[in-house]
């Protein structure tokens, strides 16, 4: 097996192991991982590694190799059961799910129904089940709907979903508008654009994206904005009711919206880190204090309140048509191999990615390049 290494106290530190595969065990499958997506939301799961127990789903420790200080960096993509020892998952079934980045991975599934499973692995027992659950593709039609984007954008629009029905809950906590930091990352866009089709129906209020001059042209040009401000005018904002959904995770950016907007912050939350070398948040005197929002914390409450099948329908109203729209705006490349791999991975951490594109990767033999 062929797997990537991250020192979780540096995550440009990598490591790229060669693993003896173990024999199955009763139970088990064997996946080839076919193909994934790595965005900036990988680099807030490792950021947020040890706060909220990312890095212990696929723990090398766990699998029998790799050294305590090192992790593997969790992603989203599409697998293929190889090697079946599980009597209800055959060999052929394809799923889409919460991986490592490897070219192949041992599942114990458990739950086992015609829609999917969950990882029953011993370590993974009392971990979000959000992050546990393996979908059979051939049980929803979405994932043939621009396929190739699916693994980049289906799990941040679950998240832009989520917090545009929190805010909507709570009745826009009052504000006049929502600000949106690092507006040019893919869950500030879904978020934008679930907030900007409330102005539909009277329930919406102005949304502004905060972006760096580089890309603040593309922002624009998605629609899904009222207004984009780049990180030098923040200061220009107008002293307004407003809720701040952070994703860039810069408390300095965070430091200089409280000293203007102070007690008009009504509400606040980071939901991600894609500055992840950026200073502490901050800790106001004025306005809302920055709270985090996990996503799959909120979900399980929506699906109480709305059932499985009632969630999955609003999702859908929003997801269908999101998906339709972003394949306007961004370019998939083919799956990939390793050296490609590092080059995005790099160009995340660094703050280099293009918001148009993104890629797909495989450390299959396929995609070794």
């Amino acid at each position: 097996m062929k797997t990537l290494l991250v020192d979780r106290s540096d995550p440009a530190a990598v490591t790229i192991a060669e693993v003896p595969p173990k024999p199955l065990d009763a139970g088990e499958v064997r996946v080839s991982i076919d193909s994934f997506a790595v965005t900036a939301n990988n680099v807030t799961y490792m950021v947020f590694g040890d706060q909220i127990g990312y890095w212990h789903y696929f723990n090398p420790k766990a699998y029998g190799f790799g050294e305590d200080r090192q992790g593997r960096m969790p992603v989203w993509g599409f697998a293929t059961v190889t090697e079946s020892r599980c009597p209800d998952v055959a060999v052929g079934t394809e799923v889409y799910g919460f991986l490592p980045i490897a070219d192949q991975f041992t599942i114990r599934p458990v739950k086992i129904s015609p829609h999917g499973f969950q990882d029953g692995a011993a370590h993974r027992k009392e971990l979000h089940p959000v992050y546990n659950s393996y979908t059979r593709t051939d049980s929803d039609p979405s994932y043939a709907v621009q396929k190739a984007i699916q693994p980049v954008l289906r799990p941040l629009f679950m998240t832009s979903f989520l917090i545009d029905d929190f805010i909507a809950s709570e009745n826009m906590f009052g504000a006049s508008r929502v600000v949106l930091t690092s507006a040019s990352s893919k869950t500030a866009l879904g978020t934008a654009y679930c907030l900007s089709k409330r102005a539909k129906d009277g329930t919406g209020i102005e949304v502004i994206g905060l972006t760096s001059a580089g890309n603040k042209a593309f922002v624009e040009s998605t629609g899904y904005y009222d207004r984009v401000v780049t990180y030098e005018d923040a200061e220009t904002l107008e002293t307004v009711p407003t809720v701040i959904v952070d994703m860039a995770g810069n408390g300095a950016l965070m430091s200089r919206l409280y000293d203007r907007l102070g007690e008009n912050v009504v509400y606040a939350c980071s939901v991600g880190k894609s500055h992840w070398q950026g200073d502490a948040a901050p800790k106001p005197t004025k306005g809302a204090r920055l709270t985090l929002f996990f996503a799959p914390d909120y979900a399980k409450s929506r699906m109480k309140d709305w059932g499985s099948d009632g969630f999955a329908k609003r999702l859908g109203e929003r997801w269908i048509p999101f998906l339709g729209d972003a394949a306007g705006w961004m370019s998939i490349s083919e799956p990939a191999g390793m050296s490609e791999l590092l080059v995005t991975y790099n160009d995340l951490l660094n703050g280099r990615a293009d918001p148009t594109r993104a890629a797909l990767f495989t450390l299959n033999e396929k995609g070794n390049g």
